[in-house]
């Protein structure tokens, strides 16, 4: 059995040139694979980076990053926005979801451990070029425990998420810096 430890991956932002890479990419969601396919290279409210299995020269996973804010409440009249990332999008491809990440099922599996790579892109990003306090995201509703177990947190009464048919019927979440 091939565990996730064992696949060799690099991330690369997403180019025109990558168009025969992602042709295959298939997360079991039509609206994600068509966005990486159709869209994501020229969004110009995001940047999305996809993470490549080497060996196999195919797409393992693919994020869209976005700049956002996070709008909290105060009675009727007050708002705060705390500055923030957006994870537009987050997929794995079918041949690569709930692959063990090694022989030890406490260490997961290999989308967590993609996952965890994307949040510390995150990190990097906002400690050195620019600030955030929080990382948000709209989970589909079949994501929402995976997103739970990786540190993300529902949105609280007092907060108010973005509104769009994108993110209709998905969650709102997000994670503290």
């Amino acid at each position: 059995m091939i565990y996730g430890k064992d696949i060799k991956t690099e991330t690369m932002l997403l180019s025109e040139e990558h168009s025969n890479l992602i042709k295959n990419f298939n997360c079991g969601n039509e609206v994600m694979n068509d966005y990486l396919i159709e869209k994501a290279d020229h969004d110009p409210q995001a940047t999305t980076f996809i993470i490549v299995d080497t060996k196999n020269n195919s797409v393992i996973s693919y994020y869209t990053l976005s700049c956002s804010g996070l709008v909290l409440t105060h009675g009727h009249d007050k708002i705060t926005v705390y500055p923030a990332v957006e994870i537009k999008m987050f997929a794995i491809d079918e041949n690569y979801q709930h692959l063990p990440y090694s022989e030890d099922s406490d260490d997961g599996n290999l989308s967590n451990m993609l996952f965890s790579d994307v949040i510390g892109h995150i990190y990097c990003f906002t400690d050195e070029q620019c600030g955030a306090d929080k990382i948000l995201l709209h989970s589909v509703p079949n994501a929402h425990n995976f997103y739970l177990r990786n540190g993300f947190s529902d949105y609280e009464e007092f907060m108010k998420p973005s509104t769009s048919l994108f993110t209709d019927g998905c969650i709102p979440m997000y994670m503290d810096l």
